[in-house]
This record gives C-alpha cells, structure tokens and sequence, in this order.
C-alpha cells in the first residue's frame, strides 16, 4: 500500500512515522509512504502559497496552481486516489476504511489556514473526508488518523490478525477486558474470564460489547442486522 501526504508540515507526518506499528510496517515494506511540500512547487522566491481570499473575510487560502502542481507530480509515477481531509466531507469511519484499504495509491490532501482554493477540489481531488465534527489546525492529523486505520487492515501491519478484531469491526463497541492480576483493591477480575469455560467467555465478550455498545453508541445497533443471539443477549440486558 502506497500513501502520499501532501502538506508544509513534513516533520509533522515524519515523526509520527518513527514510531510504533507504522514505523515496522514502512521499514518491512507492507507500506510506503512519501511526503510532498507544495511550497516545493511554489512560483515564489519565498515559497510562500497562500494568499487572501476573494470576497473578503478572515484568514489565508492555499493557491490552486501549487497544490495541482503537487498533485499532479504524484500522479506522473502512479494513478492515485485523492482525499481531502476537511470539515465538510463525508465522516470518516470503519466502512469507509474498508472501502479505501485495497485502492493501492492514497494521495492524502492537508489543509490549513482558512482552507484550498475551490479549484483544486473541482480539479484534482476524488473525495473529502472529515474525522469529526469540531475544527482543527490542520489537516495533518486527520491524514494520520486515516492513514493508521487503513495501514493497520493490511496483512502483515499486524503479526496477530486477531487484534483487528476492535472496536468497530464488528459494528460493535469492543467488551473491557482485564489484565493481572485477579484481584486487586481496584476491583476484581469477573469470574467468569477465568472459567476456562471458553464459550461462556465468548458469549459474555458479546454481551458486554453490546451492553457498552448500546449505553454509549446506540445508533450503532440501529445500523447493525443482528443475530438471532445478539437480540437475545439485547433483551437481557434490558431486563437486568
């Protein structure tokens, strides 16, 4: 999987990538990622690419001709798909990740200021992504929080494929889980996950993923054709 990040804040997207999983992954090449500055394709001496908004109003917008320029210097080596990250896109989740995962070549888009001239969005970009609802300086960790979330579905991110199975990718909150040891002034393990009765752990892993599920994310359960099982564990939850 091929991810560029376009954005005037390289070393914002290059420490990230000195840590953890995603430093593993790009090392062992289950990923590659290349980071574009616009200002690189800037007509002026200073490299300077914003400039005020016609109309008026507040704030600085990024130039069109920089960004197209970038864009399109990714585009000689591979056909890539472009996503802006920006307040007015399509909300980002786990579907949406899925849905990206197999697209080969991610051209990740960062704004910042006041925002991109409309031209390159009608010109160059394939779709706008948002990860939430509030504002941010930038684009740039909305890029990371995408990138992360598709680089971990691909085989080999991740030596253990069963940690995919988080929150979300079922359409369910994860259950909690508990750790050493047993019993502590904090509280105790439930007896239940130290049964050894692996059904029983299973069928209350589900229970409680549900239960958390529906006190803090209910409209998830709306959008979820449950099973026969999942209804019944539903009602008795409802009924303790």
């Amino acid at each position: 999987m091929k991810f560029n990040v376009v954005t005037i804040f390289p070393e914002l997207i290059q420490e990230h990538l000195n840590h953890g999983l995603i430093s593993k992954a790009e090392k062992e090449n289950v990923i590659q990622i290349d980071i574009f500055n616009p200002r690189d394709f800037s007509e002026d001496k200073n490299g300077r690419i914003d400039d005020k908004p016609y109309g008026g109003g507040s704030g600085m917008l990024f130039k069109a001709r920089p960004i197209i320029d970038t864009i399109s210097k990714i585009k000689e080596k591979n056909k890539t798909h472009v996503i802006f990250l920006a307040p007015h896109g399509e909300l980002f989740d786990q579907k949406k990740s899925l849905e990206l995962k197999d697209k080969g070549n991610l051209t990740f888009l960062c704004g910042r200021y006041e925002g991109i001239d409309k031209r390159v969005e009608d010109t160059c970009v394939d779709e706008v992504i948002s990860i939430g609802d509030y504002i941010l300086n930038g684009g740039e960790l909305p890029a990371l929080v995408v990138m992360e979330t598709i680089a971990r579905l691909q085989d080999g991110f991740i030596g253990n494929h069963d940690s995919l199975n988080d929150s979300f990718s079922n359409g369910l909150l994860e259950h909690p889980q508990y750790t050493k040891p047993e019993k502590s002034i904090y509280g105790n393990v439930p007896n239940i996950l130290t049964s050894g009765n692996h059904q029983n752990i299973k069928r209350w892993n589900l229970k409680e993923s549900l239960r958390r599920t529906l006190i803090l994310r209910p409209e998830l359960l709306n959008k979820k054709d449950l099973s026969i099982l999942e209804k019944e564990l539903l009602e008795e939850i409802k009924n303790e």
